[in-house]
């Protein structure tokens, strides 16, 4: 191997892997980025055994051939570390990658490249092109509502649930929901069910872009899902499990209070401050026109707000988390909520005043 390529061309897909890239793996071969070279491109590979990350650099000009395997951080620090506008060769000289620059020299030990583990291919028949952008806010709005490390394994994920030219995206940890809908007749008739594990997920939002407009193929198939946009090809083993009926978690309530998102999010976010660290519990005080917020500490401190709502229901008391409940009104971004109540010992239903195809579940507390 002995190749030229750009600085800024290399930085951007190397920082990309080496988020795939564990810190601590038990084969030192998966700290490593896997360099190839096909069609006049330097691919960087990156895996951690369950996810893998392809990105595309550019080459400048090329001697020789050849594949090879070297730490993913050192290269991506050095990297970083050079001036803007740099040109890097990269050639490999017996067991080293060595990288010059300028007058830097740096000489990196590296692995073969044969040893390097691969996702195995596999069939996917279900495929189609979906906007990135569009597909990026589709987890967004979800995605906080995934479960961490629950043993129900399939809460620990992102339901895709795919049909009728739509894909229904559902996070729940057992705690709140979250589902937002995309409609598009490019998905055609396919139709799948899918749970993307939480670290693709988070991997995902961090590499489509809000505003790219540029499509993304989707490709489904036996446990894999694959993502592949002009700069990376993104493989992803999903969680095999069934997942629960999320339409019977949604709740049929007929009490409707309607409020300014802003004024909500602020009311709610000065009232966390003095909840309780643990437990981050707040009391909603629901009357005709108005809603009371109350939250206090084992310190014995207090805070409460009051806000004007289009209420005319019954007054009611129910408690939450103020952090579950901050994650639904920083998701939604519309001026106005609705929130639908059923009882103090029923979840509320949150959502857009104006359909944004998203709604929210969050369950109350006692407190």
């Amino acid at each position: 191997m002995d190749i030229v390529v750009q600085r800024e061309a290399l930085l951007k897909p190397l920082q990309a892997v080496s988020g795939v890239v564990e810190k601590k793996q038990t084969l030192p071969i998966l700290s490593n980025v896997l360099l190839t070279i096909k069609d006049g491109n330097l691919l960087l590979t990156g895996t951690d055994l369950e996810i893998e990350l392809v990105g595309f650099v550019r080459i400048e000009a090329q001697t020789a051939d050849g594949a090879t395997t070297v730490s993913a951080r050192k290269l991506f620090d050095i990297c970083r570390t050079l001036p803007e506008g740099s040109s890097l060769r990269l050639s490999l000289e017996k067991s080293y990658l060595v990288v010059r620059a300028g007058e830097s020299c740096f000489m990196l030990n590296t692995l073969p490249a044969q040893d390097f583990p691969n996702l195995e291919d596999s069939d996917y028949p279900a495929q189609f092109a979906i906007k990135q952008s569009h597909l990026k806010n589709l987890l967004t709005k979800t995605y906080f509502a995934m479960g961490q490390q629950d043993v129900r394994h399939y809460l620990n994920g992102a339901f895709l649930d795919i049909s009728q030219q739509s894909i229904k995206c559902v996070a729940a940890d057992g705690h709140r929901l979250a589902l937002a809908t995309l409609q598009d007749e490019n998905i055609g008739s396919i139709e799948a069910k899918v749970i993307l594990p939480r670290k693709s997920v988070l991997e995902l939002i961090r590499l489509l872009g809000s505003d790219n407009d540029n499509d993304v193929t989707i490709l489904i198939g036996d446990g894999r899902f694959r993502i592949v946009t002009s700069d990376y090809i993104f493989t992803s083993k999903l969680i095999n499990a069934q997942y629960p009926d999320y339409n019977r978690l949604i709740p049929k309530g007929s009490t409707i209070a309607m409020g300014d998102r802003e004024v909500i999010k602020q009311a709610l976010t000065r009232a966390s401050i003095l909840s309780n660290e643990k437990f981050r519990g707040v009391r909603f005080q629901l009357e005709p026109s108005k809603l009371r917020i109350t939250a206090n500490n084992s310190d014995q401190e207090q805070a409460e707000e009051a806000l004007a709502l289009e209420y005319t229901g019954n007054s009611m008391e129910i408690g939450f988390n103020v952090a579950y409940l901050l994650d639904v009104v920083s998701a939604i971004t519309t001026k106005m909520i609705r929130c639908v109540f059923t009882s103090p010992n029923d979840g509320v239903l949150i959502e857009p005043a104006e359909s944004d195809h998203s709604i929210y579940v969050v369950m109350p507390m006692r407190l």
